[in-house]
C-alpha cells in the first residue's frame, strides 16, 4: 500500500484502485487521489471534500465527516446541496451559494473564504476558512473540485467584519458597564451569543448575523446613565426607579447614534423593550412595526434574564424560561421568532 503524507495530519492511503480513509470511502482511484494530495498539501487542512462535474460528492475525508457528524459512505455519490449548504445566500438559479459549486461553475479557485457550513441533517453550523482547487483531465477539462475546510471561531469572524475603531469603542463600553455592574456585562455577552445562535438558526445573512451580535453586546449601553443605586438595587424597583430604568433604551440609542458605523443598530437598541402587542416602551409600537432584530433581542434578553441568578430571586430552569416565552408568544414576543428560539434551545440542550 502506498501512503502519501499531507500536512495537518492528513494521510492518504492509496490501494490498488480504491481509496480508504479510516472510516471513509471514495469513488476515485489512487492516481486521482495522488493528484488531490499534491494540490492540497499547501492548504491548512482539517476537513476536505471533493465533488465531480455533476456536483455529487466523490470523496469526504474522515476529519470532514467528524466535523459534520456524517459517515462517508452516507454522502458519497450524493448531490452536495442535499447534504450541506454553505452560507445563506442564493445564486440566480435559487441554489444556496457553495464554494465548490461556485468553483465548478466559474472555473475560478477560491482562497480563504469565510463560510458558515451547515449540515441539513443534524442542523450543525460551523464557521470555516475554505479553499477550493480544480483538478483537470489530460485535455484540460475540469474533472473535480476539491474543497478544504478549517474550523474557526465564529465570533472572531464577526469581529473581523467590524471596523477596528468601532470594535474598540464597543469593548470600552462593555468594560465601563462591567466596572459599574458585573451582571450587566455578563448579561450583554450572553445575549450577544444567543443573538448569533438565533440569527444563524433562522438563516439570516452574514451581515444580519453581525448586526445581531452588535445589538446583543451593546443593547444595555444606556444603563451607563442609570444611577448605581438603582442599577444594583438588591430587590424590586419602586415606580420612580423603574421610570429611570425605562429610559435606558433611548439613552443607549442616542449614544450609539454618535458613533460612525453603528447607525444600523440604533433603532434595534431603541426598541428592544417594545412588546408585540404594543404595550411596551419607549414608543408602544406593535407587531412588525418593531424592527426584526429588536423582536429577536427582546426574546434573547428575556431568556438570559430569567435563567440568571439575581440576589432577589433564584434562576428559572431552561424549561421554565422556554415555557414562559411560549406562554407570552403573540403578546410580549413575536410568535414566529419565539417558535424558532424554542426549537433552537431544545436542539442545543439535546446535543
Amino acid at each position: 500500500m502506498l501512503a502519501i503524507r499531507v500536512n495537518a495530519g492528513i494521510e492518504l492511503r492509496l490501494g490498488e484502485r480504491m481509496f480508504i480513509d479510516e472510516r471513509g470511502a471514495s469513488h476515485m482511484d489512487y492516481s486521482t487521489l495522488a493528484r488531490i494530495a499534491a494540490v492540497i498539501q499547501s492548504s491548512p487542512v482539517q476537513g476536505w471534500l471533493v465533488i465531480d462535474r455533476d456536483f455529487n460528492v466523490a470523496h469526504a475525508n474522515d476529519a470532514y465527516c467528524q466535523l459534520w457528524k456524517v459517515k462517508a459512505q452516507e454522502v458519497i455519490g450524493k448531490y452536495i446541496l442535499d447534504l450541506f449548504y454553505h452560507g445563506r445566500k442564493k445564486d440566480k438559479r435559487g441554489r444556496y451559494v457553495e464554494p465548490l459549486i461556485e468553483t465548478m461553475d466559474t472555473g475560478h479557485e477560491i482562497a480563504l473564504m469565510e463560510v458558515c457550513v451547515s449540515n441539513v441533517y443534524h442542523e450543525t453550523n460551523i464557521w470555516c476558512l475554505a479553499n477550493t482547487y480544480l483538478l483537470r483531465d489530460d485535455r484540460g477539462d475540469i474533472e473535480y473540485a476539491v474543497g478544504t475546510y478549517l474550523p474557526i471561531d465564529k465570533f472572531k469572524v464577526i469581529e473581523r467584519r467590524l471596523d477596528s475603531i468601532n470594535l474598540d469603542i464597543i469593548k470600552a463600553f462593555c468594560k465601563a458597564i462591567g466596572v459599574r455592574d458585573a451582571y450587566t456585562k455578563q448579561h450583554s455577552e450572553s445575549v450577544a451569543y444567543l443573538m448569533v445562535e438565533l440569527a444563524e438558526f433562522m438563516n439570516l445573512s452574514p451581515e444580519e448575523v453581525t448586526k445581531a451580535y452588535l445589538a446583543g453586546i451593546v443593547h444595555d449601553v444606556g444603563k451607563i446613565g442609570v444611577p448605581e443605586k438603582v442599577l444594583a438595587k438588591p430587590g424590586r424597583l419602586s415606580e420612580e426607579e423603574f421610570k429611570v430604568i425605562k429610559c435606558h433604551p433611548v439613552k443607549g440609542a442616542e449614544i450609539l447614534a454618535e458613533i460612525d458605523g453603528l447607525g444600523a443598530i440604533t433603532r434595534v437598541v431603541r426598541h428592544h423593550h417594545e412588546r408585540y402587542d404594543g404595550r411596551g416602551y419607549p414608543e408602544g409600537v406593535a407587531g412588525e412595526d418593531i424592527p426584526f432584530l429588536s423582536r429577536m433581542l427582546s426574546i434573547c434578553d428575556a431568556y438570559d434574564a430569567m435563567t440568571s441568578k439575581r440576589c432577589y430571586r433564584d434562576p428559572y430552569t431552561a424549561a421554565q424560561a422556554l415555557n414562559e416565552i411560549k406562554r407570552c408568544a403573540g403578546q410580549q414576543f413575536d410568535p414566529v421568532i419565539s417558535g424558532n428560539f424554542i426549537q433552537l434551545m431544545k436542539y442545543q440542550h439535546q446535543r
